[in-house]
């Protein structure tokens, strides 16, 4: 055979064979695949069972996507309450998957809780197998699950996706770990540049109003406040509104943020009345570092209004 033909032949056989050989491995939400993707790379398969602008209180996964979770090798869950509501109908499509909890060691908070200056709540919730968990449902359905917008926290989540793969796939050991490396210096750097810019932003200005508690532990690790418009999952009662308003007056609130997975109808009317601006993030996106920097850089920007 002709070399070059031989050469292109060989080069497809291979390509094929890396196909073939990747971890399948299954996440909810976007920002848990773009963290396994960025340590996995070519060795592994993401499969996000939460498409992007899809609201995961409300999600009800598609026959299509339940076929896809069926190939998969390693499902990676953050163990919090929605990860609990879908995980029955995940494992009747795949009873040999293997699930590991990547929440070990993180700071959960109460998705009810508002966070503010010196108010730390350190409920440490550590990994263990599917069988010692299925009693967490209901010990885990009131915990915030937006891990992944804090940098300190993104960065525990990645130290047990790294184990997990490693424990999987444990000829690519030294391939995960520099990637690993590369991932901590990047967060590293991300974690500085929101304390370096937080900062900046007098104390009496780092309160934000958004419509969904999406940042509480953005808030929490960084000495901010969240305050949100909707009042447990549901649009506020007028005299909520009231108080909230009355708040950002007094605070001098210049920004309030939505997101595409919810209505903005309340967030326009509260910044009609402060003569504040919408600001539009997705705590949900795949690209969680930019979506992080344009949050903390538009709260920085309302500061000087």
């Amino acid at each position: 055979m002709n070399p070059f033909y031989l050469a292109i032949v060989l080069f497809f056989a291979f390509s094929s064979l890396a196909s073939a050989s990747k971890l399948n491995v299954a996440v909810t939400l976007q920002p848990y695949a773009k963290i396994v993707e960025e340590i996995g790379g070519d060795r592994v398969s993401v499969i996000s069972m939460i498409p992007p602008n899809a609201d995961p209180h409300s999600y009800e996964p598609k026959p299509g996507v339940l076929k896809t979770f069926s190939k998969a090798d390693l499902y990676l869950s953050d163990s919090s309450g929605l990860d609990q509501v879908w995980l029955p109908r995940f494992l009747s499509v795949n009873k040999k998957i293997e699930m590991v909890y990547i929440s070990s060691g993180v700071s959960w908070m109460q998705e009810s809780e508002d966070h503010h200056h010196g108010h730390h709540h350190d409920h440490h919730h550590h990994g263990e197998d599917h069988h010692e968990n299925k009693h967490k449902h209901e010990e885990n359905a009131s915990l915030d699950p937006h891990l992944w917008t804090s940098p300190k926290q993104v960065i525990k989540l990645a130290e047990n996706v790294l184990s997990a793969l490693i424990k999987k796939d444990a000829a690519s050991k030294s391939y995960y770990e520099s990637r690993y490396q590369l991932f901590i210096e990047k967060w590293t750097s991300i974690d500085q540049f929101i304390e370096k810019t937080v900062s900046q932003i007098p104390e009496k200005r780092r309160i934000f109003i958004v419509f969904h508690p999406s940042y509480g532990y953005l808030a929490r690790d960084y000495d901010l406040i969240q305050r949100a418009i909707e009042v447990e999952g549901k649009e506020p009662k007028p005299q909520d509104l009231k108080a909230l308003i009355l708040e950002a007056q007094k605070n001098d609130i210049r920004a309030i943020f939505v997101q595409p997975q919810f209505s903005k109808r309340s967030a326009e009317s509260i910044a009609k009345q402060l003569n504040a601006v919408v600001v539009s993030t997705d705590p949900l996106a795949y690209d969680i570092e930019k979506n992080l920097r344009n949050f903390i850089q538009a709260l920085l920007e309302a500061s000087k209004k």
